[in-house]
């Protein structure tokens, strides 16, 4: 009786084995659809793994995909992305590597790791949530319907984009100076983003949100440049209202924003929802041509070749810190 028991131990060991393999495949998958992926990396005669074992088991994957890798026997995956020690814990999300951490076994310390990996802090979850706070309303639908139109006129494929070569410009600074683009990427590479003005809450959530990811883009070797149409003194309140530490130019007349084919005039319906705003085009920019620029940011390597390019004519819709930061890092 003994001696089958343990047959029947030894064979439910071996099933259980073959189950724990790594799905290489499925991980590659889901890397490549930018799924939240949480990897636990164990080993059968860990006492620390089996414990953190229990407790991830506990949980509600509700937000990520749970792999595990085995210590022992996933080697490819451990020589691929440095791993020297079992009991660890790794997440991944938009294709990228997190964070990791090592012998953690306490739930609520599990738990935060989990949270602080896969929750929407993106840019773009603040811009939505901002959008979505304010009730719908008649001027709301104006600017709905005035983004579709937009979307309609086939400004997108006339714009610069990836694979293009830069169009060359000299504009004047916040702090005074004047700023050569061809100087600027005998430096480095360069993110050029094209915003609105300092009127548009968005805008301001952008800038600010690139303010806070500046060291690592200059980490990267990167340097960033904001243009908008607004005037010099306009361009100045919005450097010191949200305390940026890079290059904001004035685009007058937006002459550098139609060379790279971005530029819209804005309709009579969509003209008064803005003046009921309190948003006068002509004060701020100097002018009465009432016209804006789509939002745009490039990344542009030291050639002058733009390696990555967000275009987009929902003003809600901005580019991610972290895919500008990641088309940085490409061009080392």
């Amino acid at each position: 009786m003994k001696k089958l028991f343990l047959l029947l131990s030894m064979a439910l060991g071996l099933v259980s084995n073959a189950q724990a393999k790594f799905d290489q495949s499925r991980f590659d998958k889901l890397l490549s659809e930018g799924k939240n992926i949480l990897i636990h990396v164990h080993a059968d005669w860990c006492p620390t793994c089996k414990v953190q074992k229990k407790v991830l088991d506990k949980l509600e994957h509700k937000n990520y995909t749970l792999l595990e890798v085995d210590f022992d026997k996933d080697k490819s995956f451990l020589k691929k992305y440095k791993l020297f020690q079992q009991s660890m814990l790794l997440s991944f999300s938009k294709g990228v590597e997190v964070k990791r951490v090592f012998g953690k076994t306490k739930e609520k310390d599990i738990v935060e790791f989990i949270n602080t990996s896969f929750s929407d802090d993106s840019l773009q979850a603040v811009l939505d949530e901002r959008k979505n706070s304010r009730p719908p309303s008649k001027e709301r639908m104006t600017m709905a319907e005035a983004t579709e139109k937009l979307r309609k006129s086939g400004i997108l494929d006339g714009a610069h984009k990836k694979g293009d070569s830069i169009v060359d410009f000299t504009l004047p600074s916040a702090t005074g100076k004047k700023v050569k683009l061809s100087d600027e990427l005998k430096k480095g590479a360069v993110v050029l983003t094209f915003y609105r003005g300092g009127w548009c809450p968005y805008c301001n959530l952008q800038l600010k949100a690139y303010q806070e990811k500046l060291d690592e883009i200059e980490a990267t070797g990167g340097q960033l440049i904001a243009i908008s149409p607004e005037k010099m003194s306009e361009a100045d309140t919005t450097v010191k209202k949200n305390e940026l530490k890079f290059e904001i130019l004035s685009d007058e007349d937006n002459k550098i924003a139609r060379k790279y084919g971005l530029v819209f005039h804005v309709e009579d319906d969509l003209k008064e929802v803005y003046l009921k705003f309190g948003i006068d085009l002509n004060k701020s920019q100097g002018n009465s041509a009432w016209e804006l620029p789509i939002p745009a940011t490039y990344v542009i390597s030291k050639e002058g070749k733009i390696v990555y390019s967000f275009l987009n004519v929902d003003y809600v819709k901005r580019a991610e810190p972290s895919d500008i930061i990641n088309a940085l890092k490409s061009l080392k």
